[in-house]
């Protein structure tokens, strides 16, 4: 079942089992009343009718004393026999009317009879008002006797004519042991409650129609967001992720759902932007990968095909063409080791953690660069107190491809400057060249993987564009970032930063993606 259903049925569960125990309390009170009236009203039939049933007998004896010192007897033959207030007593019998000294209580088909104390009947009444009433009570029954004074016991009876009418009765017996018999019906009462039943049952019905209706627009209404918002996934399913829930009212339920499914649907949004930029990355890695191998591959099979079918003969020609299959090939162990390096940076493997005097290490690398080109100047400034905790090898091949960078992209004899100063939790490495500089615009682009500024891509105007990456890649992993500007008087500065203690520099950034 949807949840409309699950919470309509929930409220009419709970407002039925309210209304049926109101119901309930309701009937059970009204009937408690109800049969207290009706057994009053036996009281005072017994009291009330007892003299006319004495006198209808023709008992002219002393006959028992009420509680309020009044009695029925000691009374001279001829005597009417009523109580003070009384009128004469018309017919009572069988189909009789009341007389008017009767008390009004007395509710029709009221009927009493006066037996002596062997079961012989002396005389009867009823009070019918006039109706020609047969329900007559069925006194055949053990019905309990109780003495006069006391308060008498009252029993429900069925009537002799089988019908479905019910008495309450009370016998009441004498000093002389004559027994009056008092009962009245209780089809008023009966009626009287089968009445509220059928307004209860009414009532109820209509009641939990109502509420069904109500509620059922009310959860609607409740539920329309959470409808909205499944409309809202549904579109973002079919794959449209700039979609976002309406509802943000932090005052309500659905508003603080509404709040954290959009700012979920934006961290999807944003896994899912990184992830296709990073697919984009391994597919333009591949490629200019395969791209950048293609060609010294090319390059060495072409000489050895060449040699193997007798073009190359021995001699200047042999000795050329070794020549270049020596540089493809060294060009291409470089290019494979960066590659390589870049892998591995990739991997975010448990790095190795040593203190590396960054001053010694740059004046190695400095060492190299003039072994590299001669004709050059290379000079190092260094601080003091410039160990970092890091990877010697990793650190030493970051300041290999600054130098080769600036040896690449400069003229011959253009001098290459290497600055290494503390900066406090940091150390900042810079390696300056004097030559035309490099285009600002495309300075974030410069430490891209096989990024190289002009669309030919031509080898001739620097390497594969792998140096950079390696040194930008190095610097994320040890807590630190590596920039590049134009400097004020000329030439290109490449700035290294390094943490102290990668481990905990609040600094520390992701390792590159490809």
């Amino acid at each position: 079942m949807s949840l409309r259903l699950r919470l309509l049925i929930g409220i009419l569960v709970l407002a039925a089992a309210g209304l049926l125990t109101l119901d309930f309390v309701s009937y059970r009170a009204l009937e408690n009343h109800l049969s207290d009236r009706v057994d009053d009203q036996v009281r005072s039939a017994a009291l009330a009718l007892a003299p006319e049933l004495r006198e209808k007998a023709g008992i002219v004896d002393i006959g028992p004393v009420m509680p309020n010192g009044s009695g029925f007897g000691d009374r001279p033959r001829g005597s009417t026999g009523l109580m003070p207030g009384q009128g004469p007593s018309g017919g009572f019998g069988p189909g009789g009317g009341a007389g008017g000294g009767l008390p009004n209580e007395l509710p029709p088909g009221t009927f009493a009879q006066l037996r002596t104390s062997s079961g012989k009947v002396l005389a009867t009444a009823f009070f019918g008002y006039g109706t020609a009433s047969l329900n007559r009570p069925d006194l055949s029954g053990d019905i309990p006797v109780s003495q006069f004074g006391q308060t008498p016991q009252i029993v429900t009876v069925g009537a002799r004519n089988g019908s479905d009418t019910k008495f309450r009765v009370s016998a009441v017996a004498d000093q002389e042991g004559r027994v009056t018999y008092a009962a009245v019906p209780t089809s008023d009462m009966q009626e009287t409650l089968d009445q509220l039943l059928l307004i209860e049952a009414v009532v109820t019905a209509a009641i939990l129609i109502a509420l069904a209706g109500l509620a059922w627009w009310m959860i609607g209404i409740g539920l329309r967001p959470l409808e909205r918002m499944s409309e809202t996934a549904g579109e973002i399913a079919a794959g449209d992720l700039s979609r976002r829930v309406e509802d943000e009212d932090p005052k309500t339920e659905t508003g603080r759902l509404g709040i954290s499914l959009n700012a979920m649907l934006h961290q999807i949004e944003e896994s899912v932007r990184k992830r296709e930029e990073s697919e984009a990355k391994m597919r333009r890695f591949l490629a200019d990968a395969s791209h950048e191998l293609r060609t010294p591959l090319a390059s060495i099979r072409g000489y050895a095909e060449l040699y193997r079918m007798g073009a190359i003969t021995e001699g200047p020609e042999a000795e050329r063409a070794m020549s270049r299959i020596e540089k493809e090939s060294a060009r291409m162990g470089e290019l494979v080791n960066g590659l390589l390096t870049l892998a591995r940076m990739d991997e975010i493997p448990e790095p190795v953690r040593r203190p590396v005097d960054l001053a010694e290490l740059a004046g190695e690398c400095r060492d190299d660069g003039r072994a590299i080109d001669p004709s050059r100047e290379f000079t190092l400034d260094a601080s003091d107190d410039v160990t970092v905790s890091g990877d010697e090898d990793q650190i030493r091949q970051l300041l290999g491809n600054l130098i080769r960078n600036a040896i690449d992209h400069t003229p011959e004899g253009t001098p290459v400057e290497i600055v290494v100063a503390s900066g406090g939790k940091s150390v900042m490495l810079e390696v300056r060249d004097h030559g035309p500089g490099i285009n600002e615009e495309n300075a974030e682009k410069l430490f891209e993987r096989f990024w190289r500024e002009g669309e030919s891509r031509s080898r001739q105007t620097g390497g594969a564009g792998i140096g950079l990456a390696v040194v930008a890649a190095v610097a994320a992993a040890h807590g630190g970032t590596a920039t590049a500007e134009n400097a004020p008087d000329g030439g290109a500065i490449f700035r290294v930063e390094l943490a102290r203690d990668p481990d905990s520099a609040s600094s520390q950034v992701a390792h590159t993606m490809i």
